[in-house]
């Protein structure tokens, strides 16, 4: 016999899982969400690392999806200030270019009045003096340099955020847990999970398929034959469009705006300072991917065609940028709702929720999206659900800071400088865009236990692992290296397998 029941079961532990596990949490409903991996493991921790509106989609004119998604740009920069930060971009134009610098100029005056009320900088055009100055930018056939703002964003630390917060809530929250089964019953289902080497069952009135690449999966585990004829998801027109993403280390001198490059075709392509300015990241393609989703991985082709990019808008003295100087590659999978003749680039972002009913309960599966819009789509799924008949509280995520977001940056900065003393200046400032308010709960740790201050390897204290392990539920050496942190990039071959060793032997 099923152990318990609750009002909804979310499968998937990405960005829109979380997300709506921490709005229905907050509205007083019985929440189960299990992610088979850990947390973002997909395409949640393989984006852009961008909270944007989308500049490209108004070409497009998707004009409701992009001052959504700046309006939900504007939020996260007040909810969580920790992990979305602002981003001067650059946007030059050469000659040889398909857009204009006219077009591009009118496209951003329209990015400017749909983002009216962010607090964000208007856009602009640089001058000849700051054209002058910018380091490695190539002169031949440029016309114009603009200038924008968008906002960085720690996508894995933000997916991490949202469940953290729904289990502040109420809701059972955990990775490494996986749905084996789904049967109909009268009035919803009964779902079997595997978790830490055991099963159990569950009663849900709902299930929330937010599967990520995985979703058609998740779909299947339903017996077709053993339904009425509304009790399982309809069929979807899926694509899968990969989005490749390079890491180069950080040119001397360094680069400090984003750059928007545009290629010979329609396709933008973004480099960005990442990670207090040592590296550049460099994407992403829009490349379709055929057959059954996994880990996602960038081509060869892909890799080349973004050095290609690069290379074409920067000069570097001596050799341009080579294969060779890639430290880290990644590539995620977007789900997304379109023809298969559709060109990928031109493929919308919209979400896309499909729905059927079991009695007075049902079955929601969630494809496209965008990390941006996280919790607007939340709220999106939950007001879906009401409709079919779940009863719950009015919504309230709308300018609620998020976990670790109640302070801004200013005042994290004062926090790291006001930190113990045993502790670097430099993991206390690396802590306070982490963990954001959540600070202080290892330093209170310290506080208790001095002997935590010591370092495993250097710039990582025992506290900090014991707290990625407690209260973030990070099992691996690379749920810590990768999705808490991104230390995977920092520390040398030995500091990472020293920490792997430490999470197999905890």
């Amino acid at each position: 016999m099923p152990s318990s029941s609750v009002d909804i079961v979310i499968v998937g532990g990405g960005i829109h899982g979380a997300a709506v596990a921490r709005d229905a949490a907050g509205r007083g409903l019985k929440v189960l969400l299990a992610e088979r991996e850990d947390y973002a493991s997909f395409t949640s921790s393989a984006s852009s690392k961008l909270a944007h509106g989308g500049l490209r989609y108004l070409e497009h004119m998707e004009f409701g999806l992009v001052r959504e998604s700046l309006s939900e740009r504007a939020g996260l920069l007040k909810t969580a200030p920790h992990l979305v930060s602002p981003l001067k971009f650059l946007l030059p134009v050469f000659d040889w270019q398909r857009r204009s610098a006219w077009f591009m100029h009118t496209g951003l005056a329209l990015y400017d009045l749909l983002s009216l009320g962010g607090e964000m900088p208007g856009s602009g055009r640089l001058s000849q003096k700051e054209v002058d100055a910018l380091p490695h930018l190539r002169r031949e056939h440029l016309k114009a340099v603009l200038h924008y703002h968008d906002a960085h964003a720690d996508d894995a630390r933000l997916t991490l955020s949202a469940a953290l917060d729904a289990r502040a809530r109420g809701a059972d929250v955990a990775n490494r847990r996986a749905v084996t089964a789904i049967a109909p019953r009268d009035n919803g289902y009964t779902l079997s999970f595997s978790e830490g080497g055991n099963t159990r069952e569950i009663d849900a009135r709902f299930i929330v398929n937010t599967a990520g690449p995985f979703v058609g999966e998740v779909d299947a585990m339903i017996p077709q034959d053993t339904l009425p004829a509304h009790g399982a998801p309809s069929p979807k027109d899926i694509r899968f469009v990969r989005g490749s993403h390079i890491v180069l280390p950080m040119p001397d001198p360094a680069e400090t705006c984003a750059y928007t490059l545009q290629d010979e075709g329609e396709r933008i392509i973004f480099s960005i300072p990442w990670l207090a300015g040592r590296f550049l990241m460099i994407g992403t393609t829009d490349t379709p991917q055929s057959g059954a989703p996994g880990h996602a991985v960038c081509s060869a082709e892909e890799k080349k065609y973004l050095l290609d990019v690069y290379n074409r808008y920067f000069a570097r003295p001596g050799n341009p940028a080579a294969e060779s100087d890639i430290v880290l590659d990644w590539a995620g999978l977007r789900t997304l709702h379109g023809s298969p003749d559709e060109a990928p680039s031109r493929i919308s972002r919209e979400v896309t929720l499909e729905t059927a009913t079991q009695g007075t309960g049902g079955f929601l599966s969630l494809v496209g999206g965008k990390l941006t819009t996280h919790r607007a789509t939340a709220e999106q799924v939950l007001a879906r659900l009401q409709s079919m008949g779940l009863d719950m509280a009015p919504a309230w995520t709308k300018g609620v800071a998020q976990y670790g977001g109640t302070l801004d940056r200013a005042t994290l900065w004062t926090r790291a400088e006001d930190g113990p003393k045993s502790v670097s200046p430099q993991t206390r400032q690396r802590w306070a865009v982490t963990y954001g308010d959540r600070i202080d709960d290892l330093y209170g740790q310290i506080e208790k236990d001095p002997a935590l201050a010591e370092e495993i390897v250097p710039g990582v204290p025992r506290v900090e692992l014991e707290h990625a392990a407690a209260v973030e539920d990070a099992s691996t050496g690379e749920d810590f290296l990768w999705r808490r942190t991104k230390l995977r990039l920092t520390l040398d071959e030995w500091a990472r397998g020293k920490i792997e060793g430490w999470f197999a032997k905890n």
